[in-house]
């Protein structure tokens, strides 16, 4: 069950509570400040004037936390018009390839639309990934993280996953995993990843806006690409 949403308070309003769920190499609690993505936005809305408190936790309880007030603001997000009714979200600071993942002695080539009938599929439950995607004749598999659905694909009960291609190369590289997996070149859609500001804000779009600006200013003085290659995401 989510808390039942905090109450703002005036002395408190330059706070942010900033939440993410665990999503390498995005959001990893290994990393500095949770990884590049609260490091990336919280670097941002401090510049903006912002106190900001970092705390990451499980997809999609964050989500629904930040939604309820919990947290002000969503690190990782994708826009849907579903989402926006609770969410004021920003402009894309950063941009996912979406990939399939493959065993690498599969022969499968996924590269249209019918190559995928009668394929099992694993996604993350609750992603965005593409509401228009047509499904039909496919098996459609959700679990709870990427990881998940790897391990699946290695005991045989998928056919293919589907990754951000930063996400799926981290988890190939983490070596977890008995048996080698391929990337697929063809990407099947491109996401923008945005932060999102719960509405129980009543200043929402106003830290959207010095988000956007922040981030138009540190793309200019080279910290975005700095910590790009901090995080080594600009090797990607």
């Amino acid at each position: 069950m989510i808390a039942a949403p905090l109450q703002a308070d005036p002395a408190s309003s330059n706070t942010l509570r900033l939440t993410a769920s665990e999503w390498p190499p995005y959001v990893s609690p290994d990393g500095p400040k949770s990884g590049f993505a609260p490091f990336l936005v919280s670097e941002a809305l401090e510049r903006a004037g912002y106190n900001v408190s970092i705390d990451t936790g499980p997809w999609p309880e964050t989500l629904d936390a930040t939604i309820d007030g919990k947290y002000d603001v969503f690190a990782t997000l994708w826009h849907t018009d579903e989402r926006a009714e609770s969410i004021v979200f920003s402009e894309p600071y950063i941009q996912n390839e979406m990939v399939f993942i493959r065993l690498s002695d599969s022969d499968i080539r996924a590269r249209k639309r019918e190559d995928l009938a009668g394929l099992r599929i694993g996604i993350v439950a609750d992603f965005a990934y593409n509401a228009d995607a047509d499904t039909r004749g496919i098996d459609i598999v959700s679990s709870g993280s990427v990881s998940e659905n790897m391990r699946a694909l290695r005991n045989g009960e998928l056919d293919l996953v589907v990754a951000d291609r930063r996400v799926a190369l981290t988890e190939i590289n983490r070596g977890a995993h008995a048996r080698s997996f391929d990337v697929l070149p063809e990407p099947l859609l491109k996401r923008g990843l945005r932060i999102g500001v719960s509405k129980q804000r009543e200043d929402a779009e106003a830290i959207v806006a010095a988000f956007e600006a922040e981030i138009a200013k540190m793309r200019e003085d080279g910290t975005f690409n700095g910590i790009l290659a901090t995080f080594r995401l600009s090797d990607w």
